[in-house]
């Protein structure tokens, strides 16, 4: 199958649009058939992992099984978990971005620092309600800004937000050049407006995986 560069090709003052294919799972069986499907079409795929306590579902959350899976494409692995610090050092293992919830601990410093020394990157994700300032102190350390564009975290399908289009905007003035992503209920009109209000990568789950065509999908979102 001829690779597909997922990328939206347009001209901003920051970084080209990425769409990454969101995956979640209840086994690792699942994990890994969505990754085979959808792992030669994109340049980055992203997983959720919900711990059943920071959110009310609990999925596969087990880094180790991401071994098995040879020359595959780069991951950022999304951590709805609380305390994400006490497993971080198994995720950086395997995992190219870790993006952790700053409402999830008391540890952020702590979480940059064990980041710093490994090859990975780091992100952050911001609940709906989350004031915008709590990723200033460490605005310096970071890869990736995500605005969940949901109410309700977890599990795959929850309706758009709109007023996450504000949070971009105020986002793209206080932070020029910085990496904002979207994640929760994008389909091809909502992406279209997150890219309008100056997101800068849009994680996608259910408007692929439902499609009748993923591939045709996915040069949909690359011609938004």
């Amino acid at each position: 199958m001829q690779k597909l560069i997922i990328k939206c090709r347009r001209k901003t003052n920051f970084n080209m649009t990425e769409i990454i294919p969101a995956i979640i799972g209840k086994n690792f069986g699942e994990v890994r058939d969505k990754i085979e499907t959808v792992g030669e079409l994109t340049n980055w795929l992203h997983l959720d992992i919900a711990d059943g306590k920071f959110v009310a579902d609990k999925s596969w959350s087990v880094p180790d099984d991401l071994n098995e899976i040879k020359n595959r494409v780069k991951i950022e692995v999304h951590l709805m978990t609380e305390q994400p610090e006490e497993m971080m050092t198994d995720w950086v293992s395997v995992a190219d971005r870790i993006i952790v919830h700053p409402e999830s601990t008391d540890h952020l410093a702590e979480i940059v620092d064990s980041v710093k020394s490994t090859p990975s990157k780091l992100g952050f994700a911001l609940l709906m309600n989350s004031d915008l300032n709590l990723v200033e102190p460490y605005i310096a350390n970071l890869d990736v800004i995500q605005l969940m564009s949901i109410n309700e975290l977890g599990h795959h399908g929850e309706p758009f937000e709109e007023k996450v289009l504000e949070r971009i905007k105020t986002l793209r003035v206080k932070y020029p050049n910085v990496k904002i992503s979207v994640d929760g209920g994008i389909n091809l009109a909502t992406g279209k407006k997150c890219l309008d209000a100056g997101a800068s990568q849009l994680v996608v789950g259910s408007a692929l995986w439902q499609a009748p065509d993923l591939i045709d999908e996915l040069q949909k979102f690359q011609n938004l």
